[in-house]
C-alpha cells in the first residue's frame, strides 16, 4: 500500500520540537536507564467514537516517540554517531519499521481494506509533519517529506516479504531493520555490533510497545 506523498505542513507540539531539538542538537547527551513511558490508552472524558484519524495521529506520536528513544539508546550504549544527518536517518529506519508493524497488525486483524487505508494515510500524514518541522529546525528549509515517504514506502515493500506473528520471532523482520541501520551507521569497530543490539534487544521492545498501543486504541 503505497502512502501519499503530497502532506500540508502543520505545526507540532512543543514537546516533540523539545525532543528532537534535545537528542540532535546537544553536544552532550544525557541518558538514563529508564524505560520511555508513554500513554497508551483514550482519556475517558472523549465520548465520540474514534475515527481513523484519531487512531494514526495517535500512533504516529508514539511511534516517533520510540524512534527518538531508540536513536538515544544506540548512543547510550556507546555507539557513535557522526552527524545529524546520520541520526535523522537512524529515526527514519525505526519510524519505517514500526509504520510497517501497525499495516501488518491492521491486515492480520483483518481490518475493513478502507477503514486500513485510512489509518495508515494518517499515519503517514502525521509522521511526516513530524519529520518535516524538526528537519527543518535541524537543516533549514526544504522538502524533507517526499524523501521520508519514499523509504516508508520501499522498507513496506522489503519488509512485506518477511513472515510476522504478534508472538513468533520475527527475526528477518529484525535482521532487516538491524542491517539498514548498520548501513547508516557504517562499520567501524564502534559501531560493528550495532546489528546485535537491534536484533536482540531494540526491535524486541519495539514490536512490544506497539501491540501494547495497538491494542489499546484498536479497542477502546
Amino acid at each position: 500500500m503505497k502512502l501519499p506523498g503530497d502532506f500540508s505542513i502543520s505545526r507540532l507540539s512543543i514537546l516533540i520540537s523539545l525532543a528532537i531539538i534535545f537528542i540532535f542538537c546537544s553536544k552532550c547527551y544525557h541518558l538514563n536507564s529508564m524505560a520511555i513511558r508513554i500513554k497508551s490508552k483514550w482519556s475517558k472524558t472523549v465520548k465520540r467514537k474514534k475515527t481513523p484519524e484519531d487512531y494514526g495521529s495517535a500512533l504516529s506520536f508514539i511511534s516517533w516517540r520510540l524512534s527518538l528513544d531508540k536513536a538515544k539508546t544506540l548512543h547510550g550504549e556507546d555507539f557513535e554517531y557522526e552527524n545529524d544527518h546520520q541520526r535523522v536517518s537512524i529515526i527514519v529506519e525505526y519510524m519505517s519499521f514500526q509504520v510497517h508493524l501497525v499495516d501488518r497488525l491492521l491486515f492480520e486483524d483483518k481490518t475493513d481494506d478502507e477503514f486500513r487505508n485510512q489509518v495508515m494515510n494518517s499515519l503517514g500524514k502525521q509522521s511526516s509533519r513530524i519529520m518535516q518541522e524538526n528537519c527543518e529546525d535541524l537543516f533549514g528549509p526544504g522538502d524533507y517529506k517526499k524523501g521520508y515517504i519514499n523509504t516508508l514506502n520501499m522498507r513496506s515493500s522489503e519488509y512485506s516479504a518477511f513472515e510476522f506473528s504478534r508472538t513468533g520471532s520475527n527475526y528477518s523482520l529484525y535482521r532487516h531493520l538491524s542491517q539498514k541501520c548498520q548501513d547508516v551507521m557504517g562499520y567501524s569497530q564502534t559501531n560493528k555490533w550495532v546489528m546485535d543490539q537491534i536484533i536482540d534487544i531494540d526491535s524486541v521492545e519495539i514490536l512490544k510497545k506497539i501491540l501494547e498501543v495497538y491494542d489499546s486504541v484498536t479497542t477502546t
